[in-house]
Order: C-alpha cells, then structure tokens, then sequence
C-alpha cells in the first residue's frame, strides 16, 4: 500500500479549501451546472491532463496517462439542490434558492486536489486515472449518460465517496457487498364501469377494486419474500372519482418499488403486475400496470473492496473505521458506473450535523484532508505496482 497522510498534502489543502468555498457560493441545480463545469474546467487546464466535454449536459471527464497500468476512475458529482441555505457560513450560496446541501462542493474539490497530487507526484504511480465529474447527479443521474459515451470504457475499478453528516470528519463508513438499493416507479391504472351510485348493479367499482389491490399488494413483501431479502413497495399516490354519488371508472396507483438483488427486483415486478391485474379481474375491471426502472443497486466489487478498507484503515486509524450495517434503500447514480464495472462506495464522515439535503447542513473542511488522503491512497495503491 502506499499511504499519504495529512503532512504530505498540508500545502495543497488551502487552496483546495478555497476552490470547494467558490463552488459553495455558486452553486447551481441539476441541467444547469454551466458555470461550474467551467470552474472545473479552468482548474484542470493546469494540470497535464486530457479534458473531454460533453455535447448534452455539462459533465466533464479528465484523464491523466503515466505509462502502462491498470486504469482507475475517480467519480465527484457537481450538482447542487432547489434549497435556500440558512447555515450563515462567510461563504453561504449566493443563487437563490440553491444550495449545496448534498456536500458535492466537497466532492468536487477532493477530487481536484487528488488530481493535483497525482499529477505532482507521477513518478508514484502507473496507468491512467479518469476523474469524472458527474452533472444531474439528483435528478436524472448524469452517471447514465456519461457511460453511454464510453467514460467507463478499459476502467478496471472506480471509486466514489460520499460525505456522510453522521460522523465526525476523519472516519470511514462502509461495508461489503450491497450499500444502495435500486427503485422503480410504479403506475397502476383501474378501470371499471361507472354509473349512479344508487344503482352500483349497473357498473364496475374502479375505487373498490383499487383497494383490493392496495390490501393485496402488501403481501407481496411479507408473503412472498424470504424474510432474509430485502424490499420495500410504497403506494404513496392514490387519485379517482368524479362525485360522491358516482361509481368511479377509473382509479390512478402510483408508488416506488426498492430491491437490492436483481432477482428480488424481477420477482416483485412480476408479483405487483399478476396481483394487480388478477384482482382487478376478478371484480370485472381490468388493471394496467406500468414500472418505469431507475437506478440499480450499488454493490462493491469483492475484489477491490478489501483493498479499499484496508487502504482505509491505514488513513483513518481502526479508531475510525465503522461499519456500516446494513445498505441503504435509497438509491444512487453511481449505479451507472458500476454496473458493468468494478468499484467500491464510501463514506467519509463529514462533522456532526443536519442531514444532508437540509438548508443547515454544515461540513467539517477537516474532512477534505482525510477525503484527499484517503482517495489519493487509494489511487495510488492500486497503480502504484
């Protein structure tokens, strides 16, 4: 392994600290990081690196070459979110309404400072390292678009972190295996027959139809599933009916579906769809059901994920190693790097604070060192053979 620790990149930090304020007080919101993708750019051009922009949305690519070797991609997404900030930081965001409050600002700057160290420091290592500065990363997931234009094309691992507000900063939370679930959109449409409500005889009742597959669609987690799997199905939207006194004729479902394994998540597609349209059956309707796929589950690579923790373990110290649990069944873009690709997602903490997307989360900028040391090692590590 090849370590770096706070002292070696102690001259790099300030200004690198400075960059991740700029970006804090500009920040701008999925679709629109225009002036950011220029702040990156502007920063890269100082380095001895390729810059590859693209035609529809403003992700950008770095690689940088030292020979022959294995090839490690580095992923810092760039969006911010639609939230007015209320921290009262000397550098608040001066958009309105948009803030950083997912701390890409600190993904970012970690990632350029890592950028500067290796580009600095090429004699420590061989290959090429691709630094992909992802845009739309909270809406649409820019990961998707990127990929299809060939980012992750000879990539033998890529490495992404998250700051994390759950821990003090210089501590790293992970796990093996599963850490994201992935999420589908579901969409039921009832249709029945309407008619007066004194004469429910005459029609088919979409509003009581619907119900019965609400009641039904439960048991599709607690009945069908080993209780050592994981999923969740939510049915959060519900809209039908055009008068009190009127048998509906058609009823709208909408939910979210969230899987870990690829066989759970076809399993309970499949289920949602028998139970909908059977039931709707049965009462002489019919049900149309429509699952929109977003993103996968993230999974670290068993080959490289050790390495990573151990990597870990050196920067932050065992003190400082947690780990984590259980996944997640939020969901994240990443997904899209890594779904033909190794990799390993991590958390660093980030100081004790409000949540992330909350107008008064605050980062610790200690965690920007421990983010550097603990990425450039990784880096390094894996191209310095």
């Amino acid at each position: 392994m090849k370590i770096i620790n706070a002292s070696d990149i102690a001259s790099l930090v300030p200004s690198v600290i400075d960059f991740r304020r700029e970006l804090h007080r500009w920040p701008e919101v999925s679709g629109e990081e225009k002036c950011t993708k220029q702040r990156i750019i502007r920063e890269l051009r100082k380095l001895d690196c390729e810059i590859h922009e693209y035609v529809d949305h403003y992700g950008v690519m770095a690689v940088m070459k030292n020979g022959l070797g294995k090839c490690i991609a580095v992923r810092a997404d760039i969006d911010a979110l639609p939230i007015m900030e209320s921290t009262g930081l000397p550098f608040s965001s001066e958009s309105l309404g948009v803030m950083h409050a997912c701390g890409h600002d600190v993904h970012m700057a970690i990632a350029m400072g890592s950028a500067r160290y290796l580009d600095a420091h090429r004699d420590a290592w061989q290959g090429e390292v691709r630094f992909l500065f992802e845009p739309q990363e909270e809406t649409v997931g820019g990961a998707k678009f990127m990929t299809e234009a060939g980012c992750m094309k000879g990539v033998d691992c890529i490495l992404g972190q998250h700051v994390n507000p759950n821990f003090p900063a210089g501590t790293y939370y992970c796990k093996p295996g599963f850490v994201s679930g992935a999420s589908d959109e579901v969409e039921i449409t009832v249709k029945g027959v309407s008619c007066h409500g004194a004469y429910p005889e005459r029609g088919v009742d979409a509003v009581l139809i619907a119900s019965h597959i609400v009641i039904a669609l439960q048991s599709l987690v607690s009945r069908s599933l080993s209780p050592f799997d994981s999923a969740v199905l939510t049915l959060g939207m519900i809209h039908g009916g055009k008068a009190k006194n009127i048998v509906s004729d058609n009823v709208e479902l909408g939910g979210t579906l969230r899987t870990l394994r690829k066989e759970t998540r076809k399993s309970m597609q499949d289920g949602i769809r028998t139970i909908s349209t059977s039931t709707a059956n049965a009462f002489g309707g019919e049900a149309v059901v429509r699952i929109r796929p977003g993103y996968g589950a993230v999974c670290n690579s068993d080959t490289y994920y050790p390495v990573i923790e151990a990597v870990a373990r050196e920067v932050f110290g065992d003190a400082h190693m947690i780990q984590r649990q259980n996944p997640s069944l939020g969901v994240e873009s990443m997904y899209y790097f890594m779904e033909n690709n190794d990799g390993v997602y991590y958390d660093i903490g980030s100081g004790v604070s409000t949540a992330l997307h909350t107008p008064t989360l605050v980062i610790d900028e200690k965690c920007i060192t421990s983010g550097m040391c603990m990425q450039i090692s990784s880096v390094l590590t894996l191209l310095g053979g």
